[in-house]
């Protein structure tokens, strides 16, 4: 998220490409095979992980660039402005006015060519690798959920001259999706997913740092952190709640060959969905009794 429109994105993409490549080999693997490893005869097995195509990742990148299109180059700039006016995350409008939709109508908006293109390119990369191992529903779920926490935090904490805009609170809460995951699965993965692990941590801390030094110049535009701190917050613990966790097993038609398993479906986590949402409410109902 961003601060202001229309701005300038100062925040740096995050480089995951060999990251998201090394997660996507292990669930490519063609088939269940075991090798020798060592001399105490153990043996090491590969084992292919079912995955989902990332269309909603694909569809909610062409949605933000087609959003940035229509406003940037086809609308007045008359009209771009009273788009920014309607729809931009703000604490007075918000918990003062009741325009509740703006919580999710930013998650849309970007202030440049820029701002979006770093979103975008964040969202292909880590959005691809979510959405192959958690499905598409719950990849939405911690995307606009996640999304909402962030856009909730900012106007909780933001001052009232604040105007937020940008996808990146919805990123950042599915690289909070992404970190649970390769956590739950550390042993699972192995030595990747500490490498992964350690490589997520690092990225996550340089773009706070970024954010909060933003924040001390006079540019005019700085960077939410609060909105990422909120989504971040918000997809790590939809996630440690929704996602997949797979364990393997003994495969059922083939003597010494391995199957996974996810043990945790999604129909059984409904009542900490509703849980999840109802803490959201409270908060914004407790933020909107507070400032008025």
């Amino acid at each position: 998220m961003l601060n202001d429109p229309p701005p300038e994105k100062k925040r740096s993409v995050h480089p995951l490409e060999d990251r998201a490549e090394g997660i996507r080999r292990a669930a490519r693997e063609a088939q269940a095979q075991e090798q020798p490893a060592g001399e105490g005869g153990r043996q090491r097995v590969m084992l292919r992980i079912p995955v989902a195509k990332p269309n909603l990742t694909y569809a909610l990148i062409a949605v933000n660039v087609a959003i940035f299109v229509v406003m940037f180059y086809i609308l007045s700039p008359d009209q771009l402005n009273d788009i920014y006016e309607w729809g931009a995350n703000n604490k007075f409008t918000v918990l003062e006015q009741g325009e509740f939709h703006r919580l999710l109508t930013a998650m849309f908006m970007h202030g440049s060519l820029t701002h979006l293109a770093f979103n975008m390119l964040s969202l292909y990369v880590i959005g691809q690798t979510v959405e192959r191992f958690f499905g598409s529903i719950r990849f939405a779920l911690i995307y606009f959920l996640g999304g909402l926490a962030g856009s909730v935090l900012s106007v909780l904490i933001n001052a009232p001259e604040v105007n937020s805009v940008g996808a990146s609170g919805a990123i950042f809460a599915i690289v909070g999706a992404e970190l649970v995951f390769l956590y739950k699965h550390r042993k699972l993965f192995g030595a990747m997913a500490q490498q992964q692990l350690r490589s997520l941590i690092i990225i996550i801390a340089l773009n706070l740092f970024a954010g909060f030094a933003s924040n001390l110049t006079n540019v005019g535009v700085s960077i939410d952190n609060w909105g990422h701190i909120g989504g971040f917050i918000g997809g790590a613990s939809l996630a440690w709640y929704i996602s997949p966790f797979f364990l393997p097993r003994a495969h059922p038609d083939q003597p010494g060959a391995l199957t996974i398993d996810d043990v945790n479906p999604l129909d059984g986590q409904f009542q900490n969905l509703m849980i999840y949402i109802s803490g959201l409410l409270a908060i914004i109902i407790v933020g909107v009794l507070i400032t008025r």
